[in-house]
């Protein structure tokens, strides 16, 4: 737990079939923490092997964030540059896992949706998101750290090469009408709430 802010959790409701994982700590608009993302990968472990749960819906609490990134406050624990590595494997290894899940999967982006949490949205199938949403990986104005290979594909597959030179290099942010634009975000002609309450179509097997 951060010295300031609960440590949050990831939390898990199944409602005929469709998984909603929520990612619990608004107060600091959903940041991951360590054990956070140990939570959200025990559920996709358990996704992996429960053929009751057809689709899985993510989503941020509180309306204000999907994932504002990783708490750049657990950085400061960390003494070499090893650390860092590891730091990133760990990531890694948990967005693999949500990669690899046998059914469809829907990000339900509120607002920001940053760093370790755009990386989590990336990994799913399809993604809808308010129009005042931004998206980025403002790392060149924070920690100046570096993401995986395979994060920056996913990125790179996702936004274009170009956006995400942008997004890496200037840290720039990309808002619902350009991530729409460049089909980042699936297209519906109903609002987000209601996308919220009837997610099935969306995830339908």
């Amino acid at each position: 737990m951060t010295d300031t802010l609960p440590e949050g959790t990831v939390d898990l409701a199944i409602w005929q079939g469709v998984a909603t994982v929520t990612f619990n700590r608004p107060q600091a608009r959903n940041a991951m923490t360590w054990a956070m993302y140990q939570q959200l990968s025990r559920h996709c472990e358990a996704f992996k092997v429960d053929a009751s749960v057809r689709a899985v819906v993510f989503r941020g609490a509180g309306g204000q964030a999907f994932v504002a990134g990783t708490d750049i406050e657990q950085f400061t624990r960390f003494e070499t540059g090893d650390d860092g590595v590891a730091y990133e494997a760990q990531i890694e290894a948990c967005i693999d896992l949500l990669c690899s899940l046998p059914m469809p999967t829907v990000a339900l982006i509120e607002g920001w949706a940053v760093g370790g949490g755009l990386a989590i949205a990336t990994a799913c199938d399809f993604r809808l998101a308010t129009p005042g949403s931004q998206l980025g990986v403002p790392i060149a104005k924070t920690l100046g750290n570096c993401l995986s290979v395979a994060n920056v594909a996913r990125l790179s597959a996702a936004f274009g090469p170009q956006r995400v030179k942008r997004m890496l290099m200037l840290a720039e942010m990309v808002g619902a009408d350009e991530a729409l634009a460049c089909r980042l975000l699936a297209p519906t002609g109903q609002s987000l709430a209601t996308s919220m309450r009837q997610p099935r179509p969306w995830c339908s097997a």
